[in-house]
């Protein structure tokens, strides 16, 4: 899978695996109105979650959720659906043994499933999240390029024009402690050299929000990332596994890398890169996936009935 690939595979996958799993956390942000407060006494409805002495209903969480994210839900079922009986009509099925592939194929740069697991845990998905949507996207992309014919002459053409696209990445697993003075940086230096913990030193010190809570984890960081500091990467291309370097300049601080481990991953299994490179292009060919879902919904009359959509916010 390339940067590109998987960057906008994660992004898909956390929107689509969000719009069924991230309403949850709305419980407890704060954000829930009055109205969805009551005593926990005489209550119709049994709680699920309590502040001091007021529950929050079961039946007041379900209102918000959908109030929310009902729309996009519904539309997300409703596009399963369409889906469903145009793959039935068409006599369109995913294999279990397609899904595996799949998920091979996407884990390729990562060296092996279990990282490729573990790097989708940081974003919050699943096995199981993983398997339904790569199992709904194949169905598409199976009914949207139905029709496509892609020769073994223009799979070669395509890899001789793209040679760098599918060589593995080679793979950091970084953590960062950023202050904002380099004496502090050096002081904890010491301290690491004394045998202090980095994870710990990270939650007390760091200033970069993202990290600090999870002990400075970055967690699996490609060689070329664009997205990490050019002097951060510099140097830590330079280090070996559990190396750690600094002070490191940074353009809002100093940093201290830690590298606990490097992953280079095997040459990619040409079959399967054969196969990525087929699906792309008769993708290109055919119509977007959005836009196989507007057309199947058409088709198949979808539609949402009155009191699907979300309500207007109101303040409490």
């Amino acid at each position: 899978m390339t940067k590109q690939e998987k960057a906008l595979w994660a992004a898909v996958m956390v929107l689509s695996a969000g719009l069924l799993f991230m309403g949850s956390w709305m419980v407890f942000s704060g954000a829930l109105s009055r109205e969805g407060l009551s005593r926990e006494e005489g209550s119709g409805s049994s709680a699920v979650a309590m502040v001091q002495e007021q529950a929050i209903t079961e039946e007041a969480w379900s209102r918000e959720l959908k109030r929310r994210y009902g729309s996009e839900v519904l539309l997300t079922m409703m596009n399963r659906q369409v889906a469903a009986l145009e793959a039935e009509q068409a006599n369109i099925t995913v294999a279990p043994e397609e899904i595996e592939q799949e998920l091979d194929r996407m884990a390729q740069s990562y060296g092996s499933r279990e990282r490729f697991l573990e790097a989708m845990a940081q974003l919050g998905l699943s096995e199981e999240v993983l398997k339904e949507e790569t199992e709904y996207r194949l169905l598409l992309e199976k009914i949207a390029t139905a029709d496509v014919k892609v020769s073994s002459s223009e799979i070669d053409q395509y890899l001789e024009d793209h040679p760098d696209q599918f060589v593995p990445k080679k793979q950091l697993d970084l953590s960062l402690i950023k202050v904002e003075e380099e004496p502090l940086a050096n002081e904890l230096l010491d301290r690491l050299e004394d045998g202090e913990d980095f994870a710990a030193l990270a939650a007390e010190h760091s200033i970069d929000e993202y990290t600090r809570e999870d002990g400075g984890r970055l967690g699996l960081i490609e060689e070329d990332d664009p997205f990490q500091p050019q002097e951060l990467m510099e140097t830590v291309l330079e280090l070996s596994s559990g190396d750690i370097a600094g002070p490191i300049a940074l353009e809002d601080g100093f940093g201290i890398v830690y590298v606990k481990r490097i992953l280079v991953p095997a040459a990619p299994d040409p079959k399967l890169t054969r196969e990525t490179v087929r699906r792309q292009l008769a993708l290109e060919r055919s119509e977007s996936l959005s836009q196989l879902e507007q057309r199947l919904r058409s088709k198949y009359e979808a539609r949402m009935l009155a009191g699907a959509s979300p309500a207007p916010f109101r303040q409490p």
